[in-house]
């Protein structure tokens, strides 16, 4: 369901600019960012199996953008920050 959710969803959002707040993020995933952090949060299935995973934005050594994928599973994931 993870890869689903970003190759679906997620991935076609970037290219289209959802990161710079040019367009919405898909309601689907339920992304928002974590309160006091630089992390984001996306949910992309709140029934058993629980599907959540973490991100944030960063600059590689080139200033590239890069988006780092912190980590999935389940609610679980919040308990380390």
């Amino acid at each position: 369901m993870f890869k689903e959710a970003i190759y679906k969803y997620f991935l076609p959002a970037i290219e289209q600019g959802a990161h710079t707040g040019r367009v919405p993020w898909p309601v689907r995933l339920r992304i928002h960012k974590l309160t006091g952090t630089d992390v984001y949060s996306l949910t992309w299935n709140f029934a058993s199996p629980d599907g959540r995973a973490t991100f944030r934005f960063t600059t590689s050594d080139d200033g590239d953008p890069t988006l780092q994928c912190r980590r999935v599973g389940d609610h679980s994931i919040y308990d380390h920050a």
